[in-house]
């Protein structure tokens, strides 16, 4: 057991006589404010839970009304394409632009965040014509082959096998338009759950693939039915309006948990479910087109165990007796909420509200179904618990106050205690501490004592004693210092010269006076690379490097030529420019020579680029002025040819010199503009694009011009990000490298355009199999009114520069006479 000291003691009594009656009123307040708390959630609970139930109701009445919109949708988007030219063409681009974003899970390594992705609305679009005859199929975005077309009047031909939605279209007088319900092939339990325990858990299960049919029957000028157009709803849009509803606090997730009851779920005017966390839940068909019974109390225990029970409200009362109430209100048009258990046997409410639909096979009540929104009934008290937390909080500061001013006693008494204890204690451990120190050699030990006592006479001694010791050290450690402080200068003398050496971005390198290499800094080996070592002769290090070699031998033999020249020479990777230099050491290089090389070839292409940048500056300042001037004498001209061509006698030569002038003029007038263009460019006004659809719309625009002159365009586009750009200057670049590669094949060709991403750019790469370029044009195509064709401004490619280089990208050319020409333009994707 450790010995308690005097100070120890006087403490520890002290603390205990301050404490002890704060603890037993920290108890008393304590259990009173527990009491409080308790009453005063239960009051906050029973007011939210009328609250929590009409925002349901809203919510559920809000995603019915946006159902029935994106119902009605569909069927303007049916009226429209039963309207328009049935050919190839015409339903693929149908096909591709109406798409709909969707939230999707994916596979185990998307799971957490999912996948937004854009999806066709309609899973298939058909042409069928009056015999049943699928004429043209477009499905999952390919179109299908002739020999994949059915007749789809016989019901046994259609997808689902029994579908009879041709007779029933056949049946409709113009104007008038068929749905379908929901159809599919059902899903069992463990095709979707594949080995998981639950829906939430199952990201690698099937999927339910279903479509809602819209048709619409078209008739020929004599009013005879031609046949139809058929649009297959995809069911996976339906899906998003449920699928992602989160009745609590999150408002949406990926997946909804069954098993919380926390979930939305969709039902038709039948009563079967057609959207659910479990698939296995919704209506469909076996592979025969037979409709699966609804799960009732007659489902044998192998369809329950196998999830063959897809779920009917109307059937459901056996497992709560509110289901059918809710799907009978829903069909007389009703909205209302219920308190429901659900299968899972969460205790929870359920508001629901009817999607009102009258078309096709909904017209009978009025409705295309309902949709429902579930949450647990205990989550409802979230804002009693916050409400009790905020009390109890509340009156915790209370408490602590109140117990503060108790332990503001408690610490005067021990504070009392702590100094007079102090007064004696301490003294005498720094006098025992400090003789212990000075023992062990540390003279700068001193005992600081303010008392005027025997404790202080007793410190005085110890400091006297001290300070003589101190003394006699000083004297020996003087002589010491001095001889490291010499050291240390010459270390430091040293250790500057070489950082200075190594900071230098010129290559240094030193050769004694026989030729052999006696240093060199960092920058001369990253330059030289590990194969140049010592004393090797600079004959073997300038291997390769022109004529250094021949130049230091020279400097050598004539003790002349020393200083700074410019260097230039291509290893391999193109033309760099260096600055070389030679440099005697010692006397007329006595002892040796300093070679120093240092690499000029940003200084070098940043001259070069000013240059240009001014050139090009006062060639637009030049052709502003140009363009004005002459614009306006041309107009003049213009209108004076104009009366000489009304006054002079039809068909006469004059007449047709005059014509001829005003088409001279009028291209002047075109050239003028181009300058203009060119000197004062617009303002590019950035967006957020897609690249594939910018070229694709260019590609658009010159396809027929190239068909016409027998040239093959393709488009090849690949995954690209969303990029913030000018997507009318980045056309009109494009345009511009298509058209030149156009006029430079007046025989016929091909051209290929291909989009990719590469790291943290995108790359549009535009090749042809033209004449390609002479090696001499190569470095002139950019330059302003350079033109290889004798006709044309010259302005195309600069101006095609111009805009990458706004848009921070930049752009190449790769060519060869005989070879075709390509033009790579990248653009980065953070700009």
């Amino acid at each position: 057991m450790p010995k308690l000291t005097i100070f120890k003691k006087i403490l520890i009594s002290t603390l205990l006589l301050s404490l002890l009656p704060l603890f037993v009123s920290s108890l008393i307040l304590l259990a009173n404010l527990e009491s409080k708390s308790a009453r005063l959630t239960a009051e906050i609970a029973n007011s939210d839970d009328s609250q929590a139930t009409e925002s349901l109701q809203m919510r559920a009445r809000v995603l019915a009304d946006n159902i029935s919109d994106f119902l009605h949708q569909c069927e303007s988007d049916l009226r429209f394409l039963s309207r328009s030219h049935l050919d190839r063409a015409a339903l693929l681009h149908f096909y591709e632009s109406v798409q709909h974003e969707v939230w999707l899970r994916g596979a185990s390594a998307t799971a957490d965040t999912g996948i937004h992705k854009y999806l066709p609305v309609y899973r298939s679009i058909a042409f069928i014509d009056r015999t049943g005859q699928e004429k043209v199929v477009i499905q999952n975005g390919n179109f299908l082959r002739a020999s994949q077309l059915r007749n789809i009047s016989n019901p046994a031909n259609t997808e689902f096998k029994k579908e009879d939605y041709f007779s029933k279209i056949r049946a409709l007088h113009r104007g008038e338009i068929y749905v379908s319900h929901l159809t599919g092939f059902h899903i069992l339990k463990q095709e979707q759950l594949a080995g998981a325990s639950s829906p939430e858990t199952a990201y690698d299960g099937k999927n339910y693939e279903g479509v809602i049919r819209f048709g619409s029957p078209l008739f020929d000028s004599e009013g005879r039915f031609a046949g139809m157009v058929v649009l297959s709803l995809d069911h996976r849009h339906l899906m998003e309006f449920t699928q992602h509803v989160d009745p609590g606090k999150n408002f949406s997730t990926l997946f909804p948990s069954y098993m919380s009851g926390n979930y939305a779920f969709l039902f038709d005017d039948e009563g079967w479910i057609i959207t659910h966390p479990k698939f296995w839940d919704i209506r469909g068909v076996d592979r025969n087109g037979k409709q699966v019974p609804p799960f009732s109390e007659h489902s044998s225990k192998a369809d329950i165990e196998a999830g063959r029970i897809p779920f009917n409200l109307d059937y459901a009362g056996f497992v709560h007796p509110s289901y059918p109430k809710v799907s009978a209100a829903v069909r007389k048009q009703e909205s209302g909420f219920v308190d429901i258990t659900n299968v899972g046997g969460a205790k929870k409410i359920m508001a629901y509200a009817p999607i009102f639909y009258d078309t096709g096979e909904y017209r009978k009540h009025g409705v295309f179904g309902g949709i429902t929104i579930g949450f647990q009934v205990d989550q409802f008290h979230d804002a009693a618990r916050k409400g009790s937390r905020m009390i109890t909080r509340q009156l915790g500061e209370h408490r602590r106050t109140s117990a503060l001013i108790l332990l503001a006693t408690a610490l005067v008494a021990a504070l009392s205690a702590w100094f007079l204890s102090r007064g004696i204690s301490v003294p005498l451990r720094q006098l025992t501490e400090g003789a212990g120190k000075l023992a062990a050699g540390d003279t700068h030990v001193r005992v600081k004592v303010k008392s005027k006592d025997e404790i202080g006479v007793l410190a005085s001694t110890f400091n006297n004693m001290a300070d003589e010791l101190e003394l006699r050290k000083q004297s020996l450690l003087t002589t010491l210092d001095e001889l490291r402080r010499s050291r240390l200068e010459i270390l430091d003398e040293r250790n500057f010269q070489a950082s200075v050496l190594e900071s230098i971005s010129s290559a240094i390198v030193t050769f004694s006076p026989q030729g052999r290499l006696t240093s060199m800094n960092g920058t001369a080996k990253r330059l030289f690379g590990p194969h140049v070592v010592q004393d090797m002769h600079y004959t073997e290090v300038y291997q390769g490097w022109g004529n250094i070699a021949e130049r230091i031998a020279q400097v050598l033999a004539t003790n002349a030529g020393y200083g700074r020249s410019p260097f230039r020479i291509d290893r391999g990777t193109g033309l760099t420019h260096f600055e070389l230099g030679f440099f005697p050491i010692g006397a007329a290089a006595e002892k040796g020579l300093t070679v120093t090389l240092r690499n000029e070839t940003e200084k070098e292409k940043l001259r070069q680029e000013m240059m240009r940048l001014d050139r090009l500056a006062s060639l637009g300042k030049l052709s502003a002025g140009i363009a004005h001037e002459v614009r306006n004498p041309l107009t003049g001209i213009s209108l004076l040819l104009d009366d000489l061509h009304d006054q002079a006698a039809s068909g006469s030569d004059d007449q047709r010199m005059i014509k001829k002038a005003l088409a001279e003029i009028e291209r002047v007038e075109r050239l003028i503009t181009a300058l203009l263009n060119y000197s004062s460019p617009v303002r590019a006004a950035f967006r957020e694009c897609d690249l594939n659809q910018v070229v694709y719309d260019t590609v658009l625009l010159m396809r027929r011009p190239c068909e016409r002159q027998k040239i093959q365009l393709s488009v090849k586009e690949g995954e690209v990000p969303l990029l913030r750009l000018d997507p009318d200057q980045i056309k009109q670049a494009v345009l511009n490298i298509i058209k030149n590669a156009q006029e430079a094949m007046p025989g016929g060709g091909t051209m290929e355009i291909v989009t990719r991403s590469e790291e943290n750019r995108v790359v549009i790469t535009i090749a042809d199999d033209g004449p390609g370029i002479a090696k001499e044009a190569l470095p002139l195509i950019f330059e302003p009114f350079f033109t290889g064709k004798g006709a044309g401004t010259g302005l195309g490619l600069s101006i095609t520069q111009r805009i990458v280089e706004e848009h921070q990208g930049r752009i190449r050319v790769e060519s060869a006479p005989g070879k075709g020409t390509t033009f790579i333009i990248e653009l980065p994707i953070n700009s």
